[in-house]
């Protein structure tokens, strides 16, 4: 479980900064691409908030300027990648309690938010895609299976 979630992280740290590459490249990038990375990030940093009762510091929804993407992602990166590698396998399994944006309460086994995490940067990777699709080309590629033939 240790292995395969490691795996996810270094893939979707990967697809991140394929993404944060194509923006950084434009003068003039969409601000809706800028936006939906920005919530890719702080999105990493909530969640790191709520499993390891860190202070939050970002709001889901805060715009960064597009020369913070990278130093954020490698710090989030950094913090998640560090976090995991220090679990026991039975910590996956553990139950964190949790309150969403909306003040709801919620408990979901760690492992199950890990793997949230990987599938709603995916989703907004390929939001982001759509909205370079104007003004890039070639456009990143960020699939899984492009990562592991690399």
């Amino acid at each position: 479980m240790k292995a395969h979630h490691i795996r996810l992280l270094q893939y979707e740290y990967w697809a991140n900064s394929r993404i944060i590459e194509a923006l950084e490249k434009l003068d003039n990038p969409p601000e809706r691409a800028v936006l939906l990375t920005s919530h890719i990030l702080n999105a990493q940093m909530v969640w790191f908030t709520r499993i390891a009762n860190d202070h939050l510091v970002v709001g889901i929804w805060d715009l960064l300027p597009v020369s913070w993407l990278k130093e954020t992602s490698d710090h989030s990166y950094q913090k998640w990648e560090s976090y995991v590698r220090d679990l026991d396998e039975v910590e996956f399994n553990k139950i964190i309690k949790y309150q969403n944006t909306k003040g709801e309460y919620f408990e979901t086994p760690l492992g199950e938010i890990l793997t949230h995490l990987s599938h709603h940067a995916a989703y907004h990777r390929g939001q982001i895609i759509d909205a370079l699709k104007p003004v890039l080309h070639p456009l990143p590629t960020t699939d899984y299976i492009l990562w592991l033939r690399e």
